[in-house]
């Protein structure tokens, strides 16, 4: 009996592990080092929405203002690698260019995950991925809360 009973509480807590992907989905604020309040969305189907120079751009479907690419329609979209410590996490922009999605770039960054309800992130546009959280980053990190 007490085997079985070990059996079914192994099953029931495997059966509520979440992924960090799933911990992630949902909307995420925080102030960064220059005081800037920052929102993030993460969708289930990868798709990120978020504050970008005080701007909130919808990743499912933004506008882009300005340049060669000006009133083009696009998407951002995020992939994260839970094998890596920090976990990596990828945010894409994509052209929608004859209804195919054309990668046009990426800003590399990195995740800790404080708890369910806290991350943190550091975010590089210098197309080099951190390798960890340090003073020298800081200021291309930011807590996040979840909402």
């Amino acid at each position: 009996m007490k085997k079985y009973l070990l059996l079914f509480f192994i099953f029931t807590s495997l059966s509520y592990a979440q992924t960090k992907k799933e911990i992630l989905v949902g909307n995420w604020q925080g102030t960064d080092s220059n005081g800037v309040k920052n929102k993030m969305i993460f969708t289930s189907d990868n798709f990120i929405s978020m504050t970008v120079n005080g701007e909130f751009i919808d990743g499912k479907n933004f506008v882009v203002k300005g340049g060669k690419n000006d009133g083009k329609i696009g998407l951002l979209k995020y992939e994260i690698d839970e094998s890596k410590t920090p976990i990596a996490m990828d945010i894409i922009a994509y052209s929608l260019e004859k209804n195919k999605q054309i990668e046009k770039g990426r800003i590399l960054a990195i995740l800790d995950f404080k708890s369910n309800d806290e991350i943190k992130i550091n975010i590089s546009l210098s197309g080099t991925r951190a390798s960890e959280f340090n003073e020298s980053n800081g200021s291309n990190t930011i807590l996040l809360k979840r909402d």
